[in-house]
């Protein structure tokens, strides 16, 4: 993507698309204040099963989870099975090797990142990549951080370099495309809004009727 193209008007597709969940370690995650810690374990299960089910990979990066940040939450490992956690020493998640690597065998161009903390643990590999010609996207309640501040300057920073902010429901059903496509009922399952969840019950009702 060109440096001076408007990423808003390209939607996210589910065969162009990987998602990078970034240091959702206990650790972090205890610091958080922007977002009820619930809401945030919440939203990041959610858009992991979500890609699962649309096809889109998930790569998973944790700093040092055997020192003071601890592992992953283990809500998101469940969600995973089978996706390994890479370790690394590097704050931008970018800069490790075997991240970039794992990205990079994906064969894809547009990058769903999340993580702890938003301005620092998101955003670092979103412009990284950014500069590196793919087209980054930021999840916002899929990430967290510790204070209004830190929040704030990491959004500006992320609209300055032209990287849309969007939210994990949204990220999924711009994927989905149709809610007539096969893996619609699953994908609407795995994002668990409520209201979503009441309107399938009230179809299928009728239906059946």
């Amino acid at each position: 993507m060109s440096q001076h193209e408007n990423a808003n008007l390209n939607m996210l597709s589910r065969d162009n698309a990987v998602v990078l969940l970034v240091d959702h370690q206990v650790g972090l995650i205890s610091g958080v204040r922007d977002i009820p810690l619930g809401d945030l374990k919440h939203n990041v299960v959610a858009l992991a099963k979500a890609a699962r089910t649309l096809g889109v990979p998930v790569i998973v990066t944790a700093t040092m989870p055997d020192g003071m940040w601890g592992p992953t939450m283990p809500e998101l490992t469940a969600a995973l099975p089978g996706v390994q956690v890479i370790s690394r020493t590097m704050i931008n998640a970018w800069d490790d090797p075997n991240v970039r690597a794992a990205i990079e065998q994906t064969g894809r161009k547009q990058i769903i990142v999340a993580g702890v903390s938003l301005e620092i643990c998101a955003s670092f590999p979103a412009l990284s990549a950014k500069a590196a010609g793919y087209d980054s996207r930021v999840v916002l309640d899929a990430s967290g951080t510790f204070n209004e501040a830190k929040r704030t300057a990491g959004l500006q920073r992320l609209l300055g370099a032209g990287i849309p902010v969007t939210d994990y429901a949204t990220a999924a059903v711009e994927m989905l495309r149709s809610n007539v496509d096969p893996s619609a009922g699953e994908v609407y399952s795995d994002m668990d809004m409520p209201f979503a969840t009441l309107v399938w019950q009230i179809q299928s009702g009728f239906t059946k009727s």
